[in-house]
C-alpha cells in the first residue's frame, strides 16, 4: 500500500520541530523523504523505524541544502525513489545569536543561505515535479518564525532571513497558483519534548500573552488540516505564537 501513498519531503526532519512535522505527515499516511544533514546515521534510523510503524515509506537522504547542486541531487533521488512529490515542507534552519557588529559577509551569508535561499531552491525543484503531477491537492509549506516579523536586534541575518520566507511565501503562492498551494508558518518558541531546548529562554513566556511557549503540536494541528482540508488557503502566513507578536 506504501507504493501508493502521497509523498512528502520535510527538509530538516531529524531533528527537533522537523521530526515531529515529519512525524506528524507520517501519520496522514504520507511517504516520508527523511532530509538530514548533521544527524548520524544511527539517529536517522530510529526515526525511520519510529515512523515505518505509520505503515508507511521512510526514505532518508543526507544533504546540505544550504548548497544548490546538492538539492538538485537530493531531488533527483526523490525522483528515482518515488517518481512524485505532493508535498514540500521548507523547514530546515539556522539559529543562534549574532550581535550586530559582528556580523560579517560570511556570517550573513550562511543564515541566507540555510534559511532562506534553500527554500528558494527547493521550491523550485520541488514546483518541477508537482507541475508534471495530475493529482490535486499539492502543497508547498514554509516554515518562517515570529522573528521575521518582530524586530529580534540580537538576530539580524536570522530575522532578515525569515522575513524573505514570508515575502517568498506571497510570491511563489502568487507564481505557481492554481496547481500548487503555498503556505508559511511562523512560530513563536516552540518547546520539543525530550529535547533540551537550549535556545529556549524560560522567563521570555512571560511576554506571550498565554504566559506559555508552544508545543510541537500546535503547529503539526495546522499542518494536519493544511494538508488534509485546504483546497483554498495560499500565500498566507499562519502566525502560532501565542499572542507574543500583538
Amino acid at each position: 500500500m506504501s507504493s501508493k501513498n502521497r509523498v512528502a519531503l520535510i527538509t530538516g526532519s531529524a531533528k527537533r520541530l522537523g521530526k515531529e512535522i515529519a512525524k506528524s505527515v507520517a501519520e496522514n499516511g504520507y511517504n516520508i523523504v527523511l532530509h538530514y544533514n548533521s544527524s548520524t546515521k544511527s539517529e536517522v534510523s530510529e526515526i525511520k523505524k519510529e515512523f515505518v510503524k505509520f505503515g508507511v515509506d521512510v526514505y532518508p537522504v543526507k544533504a546540505d541544502v544550504s548548497k544548490v547542486k546538492e538539492i538538485k541531487k537530493l531531488f533527483k533521488k526523490v525522483k528515482e525513489k518515488f517518481g512524485r512529490l505532493d508535498l514540500l515542507i521548507n523547514n530546515a534552519a539556522m539559529f543562534r545569536r549574532v550581535d550586530f557588529f559582528d556580523i560579517d559577509e560570511k556570517v550573513f551569508d550562511e543564515f541566507i543561505d540555510t534559511n532562506l535561499k534553500n527554500g528558494l531552491f527547493c521550491s523550485i525543484e520541488a514546483a518541477k515535479m508537482m507541475n508534471k503531477s495530475k493529482e490535486k491537492n499539492l502543497q508547498i509549506i514554509n516554515i518562517a518564525s515570529l522573528g521575521g516579523i518582530l524586530n529580534w536586534v540580537d538576530h539580524i541575518p536570522y530575522s532578515v532571513a525569515k522575513a524573505g520566507v514570508i515575502k517568498l511565501t506571497q510570491l511563489m503562492a502568487k507564481r505557481l497558483a492554481p496547481k500548487i498551494l503555498v503556505n508559511a508558518i511562523a512560530p513563536g518558541t516552540i518547546l520539543i519534548e525530550n529535547d533540551a531546548n537550549v535556545n529556549v529562554i524560560m522567563k521570555e513566556k512571560e511576554k506571550y500573552p498565554v504566559k506559555s511557549f508552544g508545543r510541537a503540536e500546535d503547529i503539526t494541528s495546522l499542518i494536519s488540516f493544511l494538508i488534509k482540508e485546504n483546497k483554498y488557503i495560499t500565500g498566507h502566513t499562519f502566525i502560532v505564537d501565542g499572542g507574543r507578536s500583538l
